[in-house]
């Protein structure tokens, strides 16, 4: 198994990345482009041979973002992103998914001055949008999404990953659809606090 750092830790940190915060499509698409060329050098450094890689974050990071900001501003982003993200032969696009879910009020109890109090990670309706286009995520075929608790004990959390990475690498080797030389499972990570009441997911995300 091949750990990748999220796109922050690869370059030393976030004030090293591109500001989320775009006010036309062609900013966004200039942000993307930077993140893009971060995204090949975080998953260059990767082992040969690993039969799985866990990723912290992915290209649906990016257009979680983008859905994001067009809730909050009325402006098209999604589809543009899309787009640019899917002609290029650079984004490593999850099999699997990890979802977790943490409301609001404890990710900003747990933010302890890493973002400042006006940062859109921390902003209620920035952090919907982003579960929002998980939601959607969930309806499709592919990635497979589990939705997990964040508020859970990290130990509880860790067992019940495993378990669902164990399920998902079996069934895939059971299909024999890895290709020679490709890993058997590419899992990504994501953690975003949700506004909801704490409802649980629709059972097709379990």
């Amino acid at each position: 198994m091949a750990f990748v750092p999220c796109y922050a830790d690869h370059v030393g940190g976030g004030r090293y990345l591109p500001r989320q915060e775009a006010k036309t499509v062609q900013e966004r698409n200039e942000a993307l482009q930077e993140l893009l060329a971060v995204e090949a050098g975080r998953f260059a450094a990767t082992a040969p041979g690993a039969d799985v890689i866990l990723a912290d974050r992915s290209v649906h990071t990016l257009l979680a973002h983008s859905y994001a900001l067009e809730i909050m501003t009325g402006i098209g982003f999604l589809a543009p992103s899309v787009r640019l993200l899917s002609r290029s032969p650079i984004p490593a696009w999850p099999e699997l998914v990890f979802y977790l879910d943490l409301p609001q009020e404890a990710a900003c109890a747990r933010n302890r001055g890493k973002f400042p109090a006006d940062s859109i990670y921390t902003d209620r309706q920035f952090n919907a949008a982003v579960r929002s286009y998980f939601l959607r995520l969930a309806g499709q075929k592919t990635p497979c999404l589990a939705w997990l608790d964040a508020m859970l004990e990290p130990a509880e959390l860790a067992r019940v990953a495993e378990m669902r990475l164990r399920e998902a690498v079996a069934l895939r080797n059971t299909q024999g659809t890895s290709s020679a030389g490709q890993p058997a499972a590419l899992v990504y990570l994501h953690e975003t606090p949700t506004t909801g009441s704490g409802r649980s997911p629709p059972p097709s995300m379990i």
